[in-house]
């Protein structure tokens, strides 16, 4: 009855208090695995092993780079000098190919003069076709050169053989003018649109 007045019974009220002086009694804990000291063991001495290796290896390569670097220093230096003795020095070597390639150039040109007179015929005719129709020239050249073209020169020309005039020149001349066609002329050219 007291219940329904609102009142609460004084004997709930003094269970809730006894209860909350009272702990609930816990739940024992679950039992801890086995340990495995093996294991451990086994565990331990794998990461005591990697960290000696990885340590021994830093190590080692610390010896190996020190010992090697005077090595790498000669090995450098040696390189640098070989590379040093190899340059090219266009500048020095220009020259000597320039003369190279004329000495060539003349000892092919003199071969093709001494087999003949096809050599010189269009040299002269070159210059000839520079010189004005009415104009009359006069063709001089070495006395053995002269004998090589005189077959090819257009007839009516005048011809003067001069032994001054090296081997394979020939000069066209009028009374204003000069034309060297000879073979040195024909090879300085040459060699000037060398680069």
């Amino acid at each position: 009855m007291a219940a329904l007045l609102g009142k609460p019974a004084p004997a709930a009220g003094l269970a809730r208090l006894l209860a909350s002086l009272n702990p609930q009694p816990q739940p024992e804990p679950e039992p801890l695995p086995a340990i495995d000291i093996s294991a451990l063991l086994a565990e331990a001495r794998a990461e005591g092993e990697a960290a000696g290796r990885k340590a021994g290896e830093v190590q080692g390569r610390a010896v190996a780079d020190a010992a090697l670097a005077p090595l790498r220093a000669a090995l450098i230096s040696a390189a640098d000098a070989a590379r040093a003795a190899c340059a090219i020095d266009e500048a020095a070597l220009q020259p000597l190919l320039a003369g190279l390639v004329k000495a060539v150039a003349e000892a092919v040109l003199m071969a093709e003069l001494t087999a003949g007179r096809r050599v010189l015929a269009p040299l002269v005719a070159a210059a000839l076709a520079e010189v004005a129709e009415a104009a009359l020239p006069t063709v001089s050249a070495h006395p053995d050169t002269l004998a090589l073209i005189l077959a090819d020169l257009p007839p009516g020309l005048s011809t003067r053989s001069d032994p001054a005039l090296p081997p394979g020149h020939v000069a066209i001349a009028g009374p204003d003018y000069r034309i060297d066609a000879g073979l040195a002329e024909r090879l300085a050219r040459m060699i000037a649109l060398l680069p």
